[in-house]
């Protein structure tokens, strides 16, 4: 295949977008960015050994594939730089992999960051501190402390820069671990228990801990950090590749060092929004709390998770359709809490639970002084995502978990009493009683490995769509949106403008059976016919390289259509399946797409269950294109997982 290729094309422009151009590092020196220095804004830096106001110290572990964005979020500090009232100190890693022209991208460089206008070089004095693992916690223990012996300050921030996964040890997305704090180089990533013990171990009492990271705003990760900090910002959804805009962010800071640590929390959080709601972006959230509140907030969750125990025989419809029709994120799992209690309160008559959440939503939002101090949501597009409340907290259905999930969320704090032990009154108790009992779900989910693609291309500008039929009963298609319960997915070809889409499966997926369908939707401008190929790639199966799968190439119009409801005939869906119809195209094959040797998925009585071959499966009905509303994105991570799976083994 040739590099001009439509596929490739398509590639090229949605790698480059939102991507901030790199240019060489500079190490100017080997003095960790002395405290003596005179700034590039004219305030002399001062003795080491003086106090700032404020010390805003960033961990960043760019060791992985968001190294370029690490690159533009250094120049955006160097936009404002250090003054004699607030030290801006870094310590980073880079890829090697992601950013090639980087020198020295396997080394650790720390120091203090000054004031250029060189938005492509970096060109403050970073010491090469050689190759650390900046996924264990003793390295962050180490900076933190190096940062307050050689840059000491009244007040103390510190920022954890990466990938985030909220309370989970670890999760493998299209060949992109999204764990707290990932070096690629070493394999490592800290556990949410390992974050806190590192800040807690250096004997730094933080004023501000902001997570610029994703899926982190939850109930768990802020007990976690009970006692450490006095104020914590996060995102209960995922980031954009770019983070926090961290110019204007700081340019506030320098122009008002007497700032307190809750007006810089609230701060991050509107600069956050007005970035990206600028930028007419992807939907967004970032949110503040109050960690003074943390304490109270987790007796009272205790007390509603033991109520909801003890009344779990005529409570639980109501439960499970609160947290079925609350706010959920890119982990389906992670509900919005602020949005599930008030659902819960409608849904349910108990009076000692309703009275319990008046009194847990009055720690949240009291109109005087609430837990969430600062709450920013943006979306350009009506999304049920504007309705967040500004804290998460885990509550699954049975088949979004596995036993190991259940076992690792039972070591966070919020579950361990005083004495170490498990605490009979916590919320990982309320939800191992909730997801065995759960009637709206199946089986704990059973991971097995993923990793694969199928790439869709065609040499028409005919709309095709490529549609995946997941183990888990689910439909997943690029104009369902960009992820799926078990991939990523390309941008839709009719919004690309671009005759290819693709599915990246994740690197743990469900277990079963994934079958592929295209449907020829709609003529393009010029033609009225495609010819489609399907391309596989399956390194866990030794598909290393992308393999044309079927015959070759499939002619598909709209000459012989199947019926528009034919997914409810059990005649017609026989028709589909034996590729009778011109405009559908049903491919399968088991030696590839089978990851067990049965589709194990839940029966829901809303759901038909029918017979394929010696398979019995139910069949949920695939959404209508013209009736989706929602307009799928093409998010930075997503991008990176489809360069990462497609490029390394595409042979042309």
């Amino acid at each position: 295949m040739k590099t001009d290729s439509r596929f490739f094309k398509t590639l090229r422009y949605l790698c480059v977008v939102g991507v901030i151009a790199l240019g060489l590092i500079t190490i100017v020196g080997t003095g960790g960015g002395g405290g003596d220095s005179t700034t590039s804004n004219g305030d002399s830096g001062g003795d080491v050994t003086g106090k700032a106001e404020w010390t805003y110290m960033v961990y960043i572990t760019g060791d992985n594939n968001l190294s370029s964005a690490a690159m533009g979020d250094i120049n955006e500090m160097e936009q404002v730089g250090s003054s004699s009232d607030v030290n801006i100190v870094v310590q980073v890693e880079f890829s090697r992999q992601y950013s090639p022209d980087i020198d020295m991208s396997y080394n650790t460089l720390r120091g203090k960051i000054e004031r250029d206008y060189d938005q492509e070089n970096i060109n403050s004095e970073l010491e090469d501190i050689g190759n650390k693992d900046m996924g264990n916690k003793a390295t962050l223990t180490e900076f933190i402390k190096w940062v307050a012996t050689n840059y000491p300050a009244n007040h103390y921030a510190l920022v954890l820069w990466d990938h985030g996964a909220g309370w989970k040890v670890s999760r493998s997305t299209g060949g992109v671990i999204r764990g707290a704090l990932h070096d690629a180089t070493s394999g490592n990533f800290m556990s949410l228990p390992d974050l806190a013990s590192a800040v807690s171990n250096s004997g730094i009492h933080m004023d501000l801990i902001n997570f610029d990271a994703c899926l982190m705003a939850m109930y768990e990760i802020a007990y976690e950090f009970n006692g450490l900090t006095d104020y914590m910002v996060f995102s209960e959804e995922v980031e954009p590749g770019e983070g926090d805009p961290y110019d204007t962010i700081l340019q506030e800071l320098v122009n008002n060092p007497g700032m307190t640590a809750k007006n810089l929390a609230k701060t991050i959080t509107s600069k956050f929004k007005a970035f990206y709601q600028w930028q007419s972006r992807t939907y967004v959230t970032k949110s503040a709390v109050d960690m003074a509140k943390t304490a109270e907030l987790h007796d009272k969750i205790g007390d509603l998770a033991d109520l909801m125990i003890e009344n779990m025989g005529s409570e639980r419809p109501n439960i499970q359709l609160a947290r079925d029709d609350s706010i959920a994120y890119y982990y389906p799992e992670n509900h919005d809490l602020g949005d599930f209690l008030t659902r819960l309160y409608s849904a349910s008559s108990n009076s000692d639970i309703r009275s319990k959440i008046i009194e847990i939503k009055n720690i949240l939002f009291h109109p005087l002084s609430p837990m969430v101090i600062s709450n920013e949501i943006y979306s350009p597009y009506q999304s049920d995502i504007t309705g967040s409340k500004g804290l998460a907290i885990f509550l699954p259905k049975r088949d979004q978990v596995t036993s190991a999930d259940l076992g690792t969320y039972t070591d966070l704090a919020i579950n361990i009493n005083q004495s170490k032990a498990v605490a009979a009154n916590s919320w990982g108790n309320f939800v191992n009683f909730l997801v065995e009992g759960d009637t709206t779900a199946g089986n704990l989910l059973q991971p097995a490995d993923g990793n694969f693609v199928i790439l869709l291309k065609w040499d028409t500008d005919a709309d095709l769509d490529l549609i995946i039929w997941e183990a888990d009963g689910s439909w997943a298609a690029p104009y369902l949106g960009t992820n799926s319960a078990n991939g990523f997915l390309s941008e839709d070809s009719a919004d690309s403008g671009e005759s290819v889409e693709y599915y990246a499966a994740a690197e743990t997926v469900q277990k079963g059976r994934y079958d592929i369908f295209v449907n020829y939707y709609k003529n393009g401008s010029t033609n009225d016919y495609a010819n489609a190929e399907l391309w596989f790639l399956d390194p866990v199966n030794g598909i290393n390289v992308f393999t044309l799968l079927g015959d070759g190439t499939r002619y598909m119009d709209l000459s012989n259509t199947a019926p528009a409801d034919w997914i409810d005939d059990e005649d017609e869906r026989d028709n589909v399946w034996n590729d009778e119809y011109s405009d559908w195209w049903w491919w399968y094959n088991p030696d590839y797409l089978t990851r067990s040797l049965k589709r194990e998925v839940a029966l829901n009585s809303s759901n038909e269950t029918i017979t394929m071959g010696n398979i019995r499966i139910h069949f949920v009905s695939l959404p209508s294109k013209e009736k989706v509303k929602r307009l799928p994105y093409m998010d930075e991570d997503t991008v990176e997982i489809i360069k990462q799976r497609t490029q390394e083994h595409w042979k042309y």
